[in-house]
């Protein structure tokens, strides 16, 4: 029987007749791409704003034109449409604008028939979605990653789109939103998959031990430095590195990652030579790095290396669509794992859960679905169930809080709730910071910031008595 081949349409759009010639020449040779050439940007405009292509490869500067124009114009009709940008005049910051506008890769010229496959190849492998029976999408390529609204949807299309390349990428959001899931989807979907992909929590270690962990040491060059030990940044060669909580980073610690993203070079602790490594970096933070810059906290420099790419993952206070698909999902789960028939939510407990205004994000769904699982009965979980306030659920807002400018409101919305939320369960558990912590599915670091910020008095009960 002969095999039906599905030809794979492709667009070259370049002004000059030679590498439109080179290029088909190169291309032509795979029978499974139906090629078109055009020579001139207002017939490149018109096709692809009512034609759709599989792959689309256009130069980034036509005479007094631009590419990115081509770019945005595909994608405003047929966003699958996969978009190579090659140039002459690369640079860092029309790579990064063309990355940002939505290109799939950026050639410089000149670049190799190899280069040119490859990045053809993943460009044409790169398309997919995932949408499961219960309306919302759950990726085989992305594990853990659930979703339905469009604001996770455009940060996911965003991901799929910037993940093939090598910038680096900075991920902004509350705790619990789910940035490390998205670092991880970013490392899947591109070409570093097959090597590591190593995070590390710039918080969690002392200083002196961070150093030695993140560039390792020669033997001898401290006290118990038995042997020699590589560090994780080495073990990450060729494959992804992620820093999460990249602004609890010591100034002294900035200046060394710097170094190293500048000269893709480290050096261990008490070593002469330098090692060369080859990783791509994606940082995380739930702080405003822009504030901590203004403030000297944050080194400047260091700040625009890593914001190369920045993806903000909203709370999920503002997609609330998620929160019934997430709670089902956490239930379903644990009870696979308890090998037990899962239970329904009633009405009034689904209502509960689109209303609650979530300050631990997605871990505080998993945290709180655990608990109501184990209080529910008779295969329901029953709004009783569900350990939420019913002074936290949303009422109408007081005047005083809608008067004021968009950003003020918010702001005063934000410090009302989070003084009484954080007060309310210090009080329920005697001021136990661990206990308070595991409740409101936040870390106990997260829950001292907070009682700082508001000078929250507090006394842990069982600790005075």
């Amino acid at each position: 029987m002969e095999r039906v081949i599905e030809m794979k349409k492709i667009l070259i759009i370049d002004d000059e007749q030679e590498m439109l010639t080179s290029l088909n020449k190169l291309l032509s040779r795979n029978q499974e791409y139906d090629i078109r050439l055009i020579g001139d940007y207002h017939t490149a405009v018109s096709t692809v704003a009512k034609e759709s292509f599989n792959l689309i490869i256009t130069d980034l500067k036509m005479k007094e034109y631009s590419g990115i124009d081509i770019l945005k114009a595909a994608l405003e009709n047929f966003p699958e449409s996969k978009i190579i940008m090659i140039s002459g005049y690369g640079t860092i910051e029309t790579s990064v604008d063309a990355m940002r506008n939505g290109a799939f890769d950026f050639l410089e010229k000149p670049f190799t028939s190899i280069k040119l496959f490859d990045s053809v190849e993943r460009a044409l492998l790169n398309g997919y979605s995932g949408e499961d029976s219960k309306g919302g999408e759950l990726s085989a390529e992305i594990p853990g990653l659930l979703y339905k609204s469009g604001k996770m949807k455009g940060v996911i299309g965003y991901v799929k789109k910037i993940a093939p390349g090598n910038m680096n990428v900075l991920i902004t959001g509350e705790s619990g939103t789910g940035k490390e899931l998205i670092a991880r989807a970013i490392h899947t979907l591109s070409r570093r998959n097959k090597n590591p992909f190593v995070p590390v929590n710039c918080g969690a270690l002392p200083e002196h031990l961070f150093e030695s962990e993140l560039f390792g040491h020669e033997r001898g060059a401290f006290t118990g430095a038995v042997k020699t030990k590589p560090g994780l940044l080495e073990f990450a060669n060729q494959g992804t590195f992620f820093f999460d909580e990249i602004g609890d980073m010591s100034l002294s610690l900035q200046i060394k990652l710097l170094r190293m993203l500048e000269e893709r070079k480290i050096r261990r602790i008490g070593a002469s030579n330098e090692i060369e490594i080859d990783v791509r970096i994606i940082a995380a933070t739930n702080k405003n790095l822009e504030k901590e810059v203004a403030e000297k906290r944050f080194r400047e420099d260091l700040y625009y290396r890593l914001n190369t790419i920045r993806i903000d993952v909203p709370p999920l206070r503002e997609r609330k669509d998620d929160v019934i698909l997430l709670a089902k999902h956490f239930l379903a789960d644990l009870c696979s794992r308890e090998d037990k028939p899962v239970p329904i939510f009633s009405r009034e407990a689904e209502a509960a859960l689109q209303n609650y205004y979530w300050p631990g994000n997605v871990r505080e769904v998993q945290n709180l679905i655990g608990r109501a699982y184990f209080l529910s009965s008779n295969g329901i979980v029953e709004r009783n169930d569900l350990p939420i306030p019913a002074s936290f659920e949303e009422s109408e807002a007081d005047s005083s809080i809608l008067n004021p400018p968009y950003k003020e409101a918010k702001e005063k919305t934000l410090e009302k709730f989070e003084i009484e939320y954080l007060t309310y369960h210090l009080k329920k558990n005697k001021g136990n910071i661990s206990r308070t912590a595991d409740v409101c599915g936040l870390d106990r670091r997260s829950i001292h910031r907070l009682i700082n910020k508001y000078n929250i008095i507090y006394q842990d009960e069982e600790l005075s008595s």
